[in-house]
């Protein structure tokens, strides 16, 4: 991956100062981790294909079977003849789409980044005009793939698009450090609150996401 490729979000200083001004717990951790900034590498299948691995396994587990399988594509691409019209992601994992099952993909898996390896060299149109599109629409699309749900599609805003108002509401990690941060006694607790922490980080909820990730590991995976 070339880091020129790399963006980062425009709003990002704004919406730290806004949270940090209204939200003293989040203030603290901002500080603590302000050197850890989003970006995103600007790669939909890439960034689509860690979301559908990390689907109900852990997230170092997700991290292995991602770097592996990345790993096999670029080999593939390294041991490519040619005849490749591109060389993209979902260009090599579609001409070598077999030799991903030894890696530990469930079928489910490989099927749904199948389809979307598919979506993105048969409908280049709609991706490359993607930002176009509302949060609500982008998600609405994402979620007519088979295996793909809320969550990934979030997934997707916050860390392909950086969208800056993108709360996983059912993101364990997320769950997990705002019930240690804003001392909650459980999971039912921390839905109750939901609601009003949301309302309380608009329009900057995927930077209180990112930071509390970052609070409960100190190196986030960036999908």
């Amino acid at each position: 991956m070339n880091p020129k490729n790399f963006a980062r979000p425009k709003y990002w200083n704004k919406g730290v100062r806004e949270l940090s001004a209204s939200d003293p717990i989040l203030a603290k951790i901002i500080q603590k981790n302000k050197e850890i900034k989003l970006y995103s590498h600007q790669n939909p299948f890439l960034t689509l294909l860690r979301a559908i691995v990390s689907q109900q396994i852990s997230s170092l587990a997700a991290k292995k079977l991602s770097a592996k399988i990345l790993f096999l594509i670029s080999l593939e691409n390294s041991a490519s003849t040619g005849n490749l019209q591109d060389n993209s992601y979902e260009t090599v994992f579609l001409a070598s789409k077999s030799s991903f099952k030894r890696l530990g993909l469930s079928q489910a898996k490989y099927s749904c980044i199948t389809e979307v390896a598919t979506s993105l060299k048969n409908n280049k149109q709609y991706w490359q005009k993607i930002n176009s599109f509302s949060d609500d629409e982008i998600l609405s699309e994402l979620m007519l793939i088979k295996g793909i749900g809320k969550w990934t599609g979030q997934m997707f805003l916050i860390f392909n698009l950086l969208r800056p108002n993108v709360l996983p509401e059912t993101d364990l990690g997320l769950l997990k450090s705002i019930i240690k941060n804003y001392s909650l006694n459980d999971y039912v607790s921390v839905k109750e609150q939901l609601p009003i922490l949301k309302k309380k980080w608009d329009p900057w909820n995927s930077i209180a996401a990112w930071y509390l990730w970052c609070d409960i590991d100190p190196v986030p995976f960036v999908y």
